[in-house]
């Protein structure tokens, strides 16, 4: 029986191709994890683990609450779903039809993965990924287009650290949407998103921290959490310079964002000094 709220299947339940923003992410080391894991007999505390970090953070990509009931009921809304998600192992793609110029679909990409990545960090699973702009068509059983292949692409050659980047035909969409603005650095793209040294642009998931900045101000225990899982990386890959590297970025990352706010000082920055992989003599 087809799935009558996934906007890829038409009305007469066929399969349709659609130009769509497209994210694929992973779990950085998911494999090297489990091995881990199983060698040291701690395969059931990390799947437990994990489990719990996957549905606390896969609520934000589900658009449930926190009783994990969506906070659009199919009965409130008896339209076709604006977008469809397809998980496999450690592998998420999600899928956007493109109603317009794609501004709208990418806001909202970058807010379900901003979340997710930020809640799935502070359970110490780093988020590494892609999002690009194709034709898609997901459902249960198939993920299949062009879009797939290039935001597969971006996570696997140009991602690298545990970030999550834009291919050349997202970064596109973004610069022509930064037109609209009369000052581009109001608009939410300018918070969404840092360029990376690189020149990559990457999203900026630190910015969830920030939801309620007028009302509330900065969630200053979920950075403080943010800051001790990126310190648990660097301590535990200090003899590992290929992973170390990646966390590392991590904390380079941290700290550039805490510059951009008054709120933050040097106490709520990584001290880099501390996890500093140095040389030494042999003798």
């Amino acid at each position: 029986m087809p799935d009558v709220r996934n906007p890829y299947i038409t009305v007469d339940g066929q399969p349709e191709l659609k130009a769509s923003v497209v994210a694929f992410v992973d779990i950085l080391g998911y494999q090297e994890l489990i091995r881990d894991a199983h060698r040291n007999g701690t395969a059931q505390l990390l799947l437990t683990r994990l489990h719990q970090g996957l549905a606390e953070a896969s609520r934000h990509l589900y658009e449930l609450d926190e009783n994990g009931k969506p906070f659009f009921p199919p009965d409130d809304w008896p339209y076709k779903d604006r977008f469809k998600i397809r998980t496999f192992t450690d592998n998420i793609v999600i899928g956007y039809p493109i109603f317009d110029d794609a501004e709208s679909e990418l806001a909202a990409i970058f807010s379900k993965l901003a979340d997710f990545q930020l809640v799935m960090v502070n359970r110490g699973f780093f988020i590494r990924g892609a999002i690009a702009i194709g034709d898609l068509y997901i459902d249960d059983l198939t993920v299949f287009g062009q879009g797939l292949l290039d935001a597969y692409d971006g996570e696997s050659k140009q991602a690298r650290d545990p970030r999550v980047v834009l291919t050349k035909s997202a970064e596109e969409a973004v610069m022509k949407h930064l037109d609209y603005y009369a000052n581009p650095s109001h608009s939410p793209q300018a918070r969404d998103l840092f360029k990376d040294a690189d020149g990559q642009f990457f999203l900026n998931y630190l910015d969830s921290i920030l939801i309620a900045e007028v009302e509330h101000g900065p969630y200053f225990d979920i950075l403080e959490n943010h800051k001790y899982a990126v310190e648990a990386k660097l301590q535990e890959h200090r003899d590992q310079p290929t992973y170390w590297a990646k966390y590392a970025w991590s904390a380079n990352y941290h700290n550039f964002f805490c510059d951009q706010y008054s709120y933050f000082t040097n106490e709520h920055k990584i001290d880099l000094s501390q996890f500093q992989m140095q040389p030494s003599r042999i003798a």
